[in-house]
């Protein structure tokens, strides 16, 4: 829990430096309206949502949400370290990799 919260915190704080809202929800995302009422959707993930049977239905459902005016609302994952190609690849098998709305981030960035 401590990696999740600290890759949360990182995703407020991009956000915020942005000067944009930022919501915290209770599904372990954080949502930033951005300019022009875009909302992005910013996900921290960790080892254990990989090997969680439900994460890649919650992916998919994170991955087809809409803003109001339609378009998919932009998707950024941040993994912990060691997490990314693992996520990758999922994101790949889930064809979420192609739609161009889903980017995975690093730490490090």
């Amino acid at each position: 829990m401590e990696e999740r919260q600290r890759l949360t915190d990182l995703l407020v704080a991009y956000y915020k430096r942005a000067g944009w809202v930022v919501d915290r929800r209770p599904d372990g995302t954080v949502r930033a309206k951005g300019l022009g009422g875009v909302t992005w959707i910013g996900l921290p993930v960790v080892a254990g949502d990989l090997i969680d049977p439900t994460f890649a239905d919650a992916l998919r459902t994170l991955g087809d949400e809409r803003m109001p005016t339609g378009e998919l609302c932009p998707l950024e994952l941040l993994p912990a370290e060691g997490c990314a190609d693992d996520l990758r690849a999922l994101l790949a098998e889930l064809r979420l990799a192609d739609r161009g709305h889903v980017e995975v981030y690093s730490v490090a960035a």
